[in-house]
């Protein structure tokens, strides 16, 4: 082949890739998901979809992120943003859809086929989304004595409303719970029953003395004002300190860490990841010989994700201080017998 020829060759072929490079097109879209604004990049050649890149969200880890990690690759190889949504991220898939929807330039007004009605003229399906209460009681001696050497006791009350897919996976979670103890616990910030009117007074710790002193009247007014100043764990906030923050900020980890599961994983994560005894998420100095050997069998990766966890939450999940994963659990059954969202 002489120079002419190979130059000429050169530049068809120069030319045929900027022509390509010339096709290709970038934009952008975006669209309000369920925890703020989503944006995407779009990249199109000769109005073909070749690429869809979520460049900002601020969905839910383990929620709306299946959408994000599913969808983009779905609707390249569908050549359409007309996918279906991921069961449990309905609002989320939306948000992608519409945002990639905008970067193409459809109207937004025409009916996606997704969601035209059924031959039969019924409405197409969609996601359903349970709520669900509910709670767990328990009871247990303590915390501590009083100066007396008296024993102190008190009950928790574990409240949770949970929102759940249909196969039971946690989209979402609020979790409170309430200790009330006897008069003679030393922790004033503590909610304390006196007993109720007519039984008697009851002997009250005063915090200022630092021992037993007197006994509350036995009054109405008395046992109405002592009730009315009740305060659930969460709206102690920081008064309530741990070792690990706040109690409020502990069960935040929690809500965050079990959000995404199914009810089942969460019991399985707990059976696996916490104590036989306390209830608390294991930690390498265990003190019980069955929940040493029990952290000792863990691969090093679940060594890892358990020092992440108790870095911000090492209070108990199931024992005498409150049932939380037994609340849980009968959130999801008061849910499955509510009529869906």
């Amino acid at each position: 082949m002489n120079k002419r020829r190979r130059l000429a060759l050169w530049l068809l072929l120069a030319s045929m890739a900027c022509a390509c490079a010339v096709t290709a097109e970038e934009r952008v879209g975006q669209a309000e998901g369920y925890g703020g604004t989503l944006k995407v990049m779009v990249t199109t050649d000769q109005g073909k979809l070749q690429s869809v890149q979520v460049t900002e969200h601020h969905e839910t880890d383990g929620v709306g992120t299946r959408a994000i990690d599913a969808l983009p690759d779905r609707m390249v190889t569908a050549g359409t943003w007309d996918v279906d949504s991921v069961s449990g991220a309905t609002r989320t898939s939306d948000a992608l859809r519409q945002a990639v929807r905008m970067a193409l330039g459809e109207d937004e007004a025409a009916p996606s086929p997704s969601d035209a009605p059924s031959p039969s003229g019924a409405p197409a399906a969609q996601d359903k989304t349970l709520s669900g209460l509910g709670m767990t009681a328990t009871g247990r001696v303590g915390p501590g004595k009083d100066d007396a050497g008296n024993p102190v006791y008190s009950f928790n009350v574990v409240f949770v409303h949970g929102l759940f897919d249909e196969g039971g996976r946690i989209l979402r979670l609020a979790i409170d719970q309430l200790e009330v103890a006897t008069p003679n616990a030393k922790d004033a910030a503590m909610p304390h029953f006196s007993g109720f009117p007519g039984q008697g007074g009851f002997t009250l710790w005063d915090d200022a003395q630092g021992k037993t002193e007197g006994q509350t009247p036995d009054t109405e007014e008395n046992f109405l004002a002592e009730i009315e100043a009740w305060e659930s764990k969460t709206q102690r906030g920081d008064a309530y300190r741990l070792p690990a923050g706040s109690w409020r900020e502990q069960m935040d980890a929690y809500q965050r860490l079990l959000t995404g599961k199914t009810v089942e994983e969460a019991e399985a994560w707990f059976g696996q990841y916490c104590s036989d005894v306390t209830g608390r998420p294991l930690q390498p100095e265990e003190e019980n010989e069955a929940d040493a050997a029990k952290y000792g069998a863990l691969t090093e990766a679940d060594q890892a994700m358990l020092a992440d966890v108790t870095s911000s939450a090492t209070i108990s999940l199931r024992d005498s201080h409150g049932d939380i994963i037994g609340a849980i659990r009968k959130a999801w059954e008061d849910a499955q017998k509510s009529p869906a969202e």
